[in-house]
C-alpha cells in the first residue's frame, strides 16, 4: 500500500516539475522571439532613416556625379578608337 502511494507521489512531482519545465521553456521562447522582434525592428528604423536621409540629401545622384562619373570617363577616355567622330 505504501508503495504504491509512493510511487503515485513520485508520478505526481514528475508531472509537476515537467510542466513547471514546460511553462518555463515557453516563457523563454517567447522572451527570445520578443529581443528578435525588438532588434529586426530597430535595425529596420535605422536603414529606413538612411536611406530616406540618402534620398533627402540627393547622395545617389551626388555619389554618382563626384566618384563613378570620374572613373568611368578615365576608362573611356583611355580607350583607342578606331574611326574619329
Amino acid at each position: 500500500m505504501k508503495n504504491k502511494k509512493i510511487k503515485k507521489l513520485e508520478r505526481k512531482l514528475k508531472r509537476e516539475a515537467f510542466c513547471k519545465s514546460k511553462k518555463l521553456r515557453k516563457f523563454m521562447i517567447f522572451k527570445w522571439l520578443l529581443k528578435a522582434t525588438g532588434k529586426l525592428l530597430v535595425i529596420g528604423l535605422v536603414f529606413f532613416v538612411s536611406t530616406f536621409a540618402l534620398y533627402m540629401f540627393n547622395g545617389e545622384n551626388k555619389l554618382i556625379y563626384y566618384v563613378i562619373r570620374p572613373l568611368l570617363n578615365k576608362h573611356y577616355d583611355s580607350q583607342v578608337r578606331d574611326r574619329k567622330i
